[in-house]
């Protein structure tokens, strides 16, 4: 088979497994790109299941890469958080090139709880539904290994796994709430839509100000947007986008992008959970307005 045939047959789906692996797709691009030019040099006639082999090659890369990636995130300033995929409201979310078996932004920060691969199993068999066998073949592992390593990752996130929303009237309701309280400063309405127990965490990645730790409560979470917004954090264009495909908020500054928000519904998506505000410029400059 024709390396371009091949190349326009697996892209996409090898793109997510390694965005959602790495969360970031600058990197999964790099990776992807790596395998491709691997395969330039196989005798691909000889190859039994071309599909299974770069699903083996791109996971066990990015297996690689978060091992090596692991001190330069402990060292990292505040909380780490995957890149955000921006889509404009008036667009497709589907015409992303991660568009198979979507998950939320809040599903990939969970990730970050797994290691290099534990990450790897629960993609596989919980996005992608692979078989034990299909997922020991990928990472050379028996199935009985990977059974146990699947059971110890539901054990590990108990009842942690993000519900993405369904009702997109409440996140549009969400998204134009708080654009209307950084305008005018009043996020009561807004804030009446958290949870008691609500998360708010900030990634400027030492280069744009942010909480070094973890906001919350959704009093806490209240009382920072009062202290924010009076200083012009939100000053600039706020605009309602698709992030991994759900409801989120892109501010635009001298026609730059500036910061991503996104949100993670409760389990009975009536009320948010998490808030991730996303401002380090290396996690936006792959976005285009």
């Amino acid at each position: 088979m024709k390396l371009e045939i091949i190349y326009k047959k697996h892209l996409s789906l090898l793109t997510s497994i390694a965005y959602r692996m790495l969360g970031s797709l600058a990197d999964a691009e790099d990776i992807v790109q790596e395998v491709f030019l691997e395969v330039q040099k196989l005798d691909t006639d000889h190859v039994y299941n071309m599909k299974a082999y770069l699903v083996k090659s791109v996971t066990n890369r990015c297996i690689n890469f978060l091992k090596s990636a692991r001190k330069r995130r402990e060292v990292y300033v505040g909380p780490w958080l995957p890149e955000p995929q921006i889509t404009l409201s008036e667009q497709n979310p589907m015409e992303l090139v991660v568009k198979d078996e979507a998950i939320s932004y809040a599903f990939l920060v969970m990730l970050n709880q797994l290691n290099a691969v534990e990450r790897a199993v629960f993609i596989l068999r919980e996005v992608l539904d692979y078989s034990y066998s299909e997922i020991a073949q990928a990472l050379d592992k028996t199935e009985e290994n990977c059974r146990k390593i699947y059971s110890r990752i539901k054990k590990k996130l108990h009842q942690d796994v993000p519900v993405p929303s369904s009702n997109m009237e409440k996140e549009d309701a969400l998204v134009q709430s708080f654009i209307l309280a950084s305008k005018t400063g009043n996020f009561d309405n807004f804030i009446s839509m958290l949870t008691d127990d609500a998360i708010l965490t900030m990634d400027g990645g030492g280069k744009v100000r942010g909480a070094l730790r973890p906001i919350i409560s959704r009093h806490r979470i209240l009382a920072l947007f009062k202290g924010i917004v009076p200083r012009g954090y939100f000053e600039g264009n706020l605009l309602p986008v698709h992030i991994n495909n759900q409801r989120g908020i892109l501010l635009m500054r001298n026609d730059q992008p500036t910061l991503v928000i996104c949100f993670g519904w409760d389990l009975r998506q009536e009320h948010i959970k998490r808030i991730f505000i996303i401002s380090n410029p290396d996690k936006l400059k792959h976005i285009q307005v």
